[in-house]
């Protein structure tokens, strides 16, 4: 934070529309909180019905729903330069890589699913100042 308040957190840092790379940004989060929605919707018809308590589909709807609404809410902070977006985009960023680097999956997917977090870290570091105003 640049003053150690936490309040400049939600504050704009600039005025207008951003770059276009941070618009593109902006667009690959939106489009992936549409796919968490989706997939939040098509959970529920995979696997079998379950007829006492919670069913393992609206666990994973539920999960699904939640980071779409966490991708979202960063998209809309990032798109208005708030100081929040980048910060919650970098962690996400971060736990994207955390999981593929965790999961077990072979090679070649392993370089894909990693590489799409480590471009959004890549882009935050480089257009750091536009966010932190300096």
């Amino acid at each position: 934070m640049p003053d150690g308040n936490p309040s400049t957190l939600f504050e704009k840092t600039r005025e207008g529309r951003p770059p276009i790379d941070v618009l593109g940004l902006v667009a690959g989060l939106a489009v992936f909180a549409a796919l968490s929605f989706l997939f939040a919707a098509l959970s529920q018809l995979s696997g079998p019905a379950v007829e006492t308590g919670i069913s393992p589909q609206t666990v994973a709807a539920l999960r699904w729903s939640a980071i779409g609404i966490v991708l979202g809410v960063l998209a809309v902070f990032v798109y208005q330069g708030r100081l929040i977006g980048w910060y919650g985009t970098l962690v996400a960023a971060v736990i994207g890589a955390i999981q593929a680097v965790r999961i077990d999956i072979p090679l070649m997917i392993l370089i894909i699913y990693l590489s799409l977090p480590l471009i959004v870290l890549t882009l935050l570091l480089v257009r750091r100042d536009t966010f932190l105003g300096r």
